[in-house]
């Protein structure tokens, strides 16, 4: 599985910032829900801690996400992402 050089703390406070509440849900298996109450998009994240380097499908995940629902298209999504950083 490839890393990426995106913190699982910077997604999480880009996520926050695009207007995602986030909950974590316990069970089998444990999540990160992200949940966008404005369009209805929710993205759901292991629970790695916020210091662990994204793995690359949950940061594509991610940027999907945004741009299918018209939340932050790819370009803009990265420059939050690098301005967390």
């Amino acid at each position: 599985m490839k890393r990426t050089d995106v913190t699982y703390g910077q997604l999480d406070k880009v996520l926050c910032s695009l207007g995602f509440s986030r909950q974590v849900v316990k069970g089998d298996p444990p999540a990160r829900r992200y949940e966008h109450k404005q369009t209805g998009a929710f993205i759901s994240i292991p629970p790695f801690p916020e210091t662990d380097l994204v793995l690359d499908y949950h940061l594509v995940g991610a940027r999907t996400t945004l741009d299918l629902f018209g939340i932050a298209d790819p370009m803009s999504f990265d420059a939050k992402l690098r301005k967390a950083g």
